[in-house]
């Protein structure tokens, strides 16, 4: 497959920048503002907008390789990589060979923005393979302008989907509507209670955090309070110890996984466990969070999915590939699999010659179509750009996620 890597790979997991809200806030503004400013330079080749395959399929990738959550984003992007690898492999997209170009952003939006203008000056037909919620809302506006689909976010913003962007499709239900699911899926296995939230500061979290605690009244339990942290916060220690002054039956967690994990070694050094569980979204229904929680907190997780457990993937020719291409067999590294598998199956369905437009529209047809093995069958249409409408829920033995119910369908 042709890969072009570009960006500097750059540890900053404890950067300031990722520390301070403020300086994050301003960064993202800073950016999207930018995008708004070359919005009438980003129109696309076809007749309609958007650009036309002619030979090889052309795909954008911008996705933390480097910074706070590099190290879950990365293993994702080598999965995607390893599916087009094999596609191309067999015979590509009707003789067609996939061609990304494949660049670290660093979970920075101004580093996302700068990949786009690249990815709309080559005449990708899609962008995809994003991971982190920071950086969509500034590419988005370029894209949308550019008609360029943007598709399947490991990340969530609802601004992005209320309202509805032409352009924009994601798999995943974003984490918000995820716990709003499954909160009163929890009260009714084990009973309503009071709840604590604690957030990663992302430009969804305050409507995430309303959604939690609408959804925490509306089940029969008690909202006691919302705690928020830059995403990179290295100590979490005074956060824990505000929540533990709380005594809370359930830890609700909004946050990237990275954060996560410190905060349950926080709570662990504080001697601090909710009374019932700790709830989580598919933001943390992944191995980078879960090797860092202790023994003691791992029985008290319970975490929704839109992909299948590792445990599950046994079967499956994601499995197989992942390993022929040395890649770690894990919830991320699948997700990442099966992200590439639904676009090789709109990439197939759209009308020929592949186009942007094309691409929109064999998206917008799709209904209940199992387009991957890793994930449940997909929807969508020109109303509704979320393809997934149920999820799993995990919990945790032998220090592995295994499906423990399920929500919606």
């Amino acid at each position: 497959m042709a890969i072009r890597h570009s960006g500097r790979v750059v540890s900053r997991l404890a950067s300031a920048t990722y520390r301070r809200v403020g300086a994050r806030g301003s960064a993202l503004a800073a950016a999207t503002a930018a995008a708004a400013l070359v919005l009438s330079a980003c129109g696309g080749s076809g007749a309609g907008g958007g650009n036309t395959a002619t030979g090889d399929i052309k795909l954008g990738i911008s996705v933390p390789l480097s910074g706070a959550v590099g190290s879950s984003c990365s293993p994702m992007n080598q999965a995607m990589l390893a599916w087009f690898k094999h596609v191309n492999a067999t015979g590509g997209i009707n003789g067609h060979q996939i061609k990304v170009d494949n660049r670290d952003d660093g979970y920075d939006a101004a580093r996302s923005v700068t990949n786009t203008k690249a990815f709309i000056a080559e005449h990708v037909v899609a962008v995809t393979g994003q991971c982190g919620s920071l950086q969509p809302p500034a590419q988005l506006p370029l894209l949308n302008a550019a008609k360029i689909p943007f598709m399947y976010v490991f990340g969530a913003s609802t601004s992005l989907l209320k309202p509805l962007s032409p352009m924009y499709f994601n798999l995943m239900p974003t984490y918000g509507s995820q716990l709003v699911d499954e909160i009163p899926w929890v009260f009714k296995a084990h009973g309503p209670g009071t709840v604590a939230l604690m957030d990663t500061v992302t430009p969804d979290s305050p409507t995430t955090a309303k959604q939690v605690e609408a959804a925490v009244k509306a089940a029969g339990g008690t909202f006691v309070g919302d705690y928020k942290a830059p995403p990179g916060t290295a100590d979490f220690a005074p956060d824990v110890l505000k929540i533990k002054q709380k005594h809370p039956d359930y830890v609700v967690l909004d946050q990237i996984p990275q954060d996560a994990a410190r905060f349950t070694q926080a709570m662990t050094d504080n001697g601090f466990a909710p009374n019932k569980f700790l709830v989580g979204s598919s933001a943390v229904s992944q191995q980078t969070f879960l090797n860092g929680v202790s023994s003691a907190l791992q029985p008290k997780l319970l975490v929704s999915s839109d992909t299948i457990a590792p445990a599950g993937a046994g079967t499956t020719q994601c499995e197989s590939v992942l390993k022929a291409a040395n890649v770690k067999v894990e919830d991320v590294t699948l997700r990442g699999c099966g992200t590439a598998q639904v676009v090789e199956k709109v990439l197939r369905t759209a009308k020929q010659p592949i186009s942007s437009q094309g691409v929109v529209a064999a998206m917008e047809s799709m209904s209940g179509v199992k387009a991957s093995e890793i994930y449940p069958p997909v929807s969508f249409s020109a109303t509704n750009h979320v393809g997934v409408s149920s999820l799993y829920v995990f919990g945790v033995k032998n220090g592995a996620f295994y499906q423990v119910g399920s929500i919606g369908g």
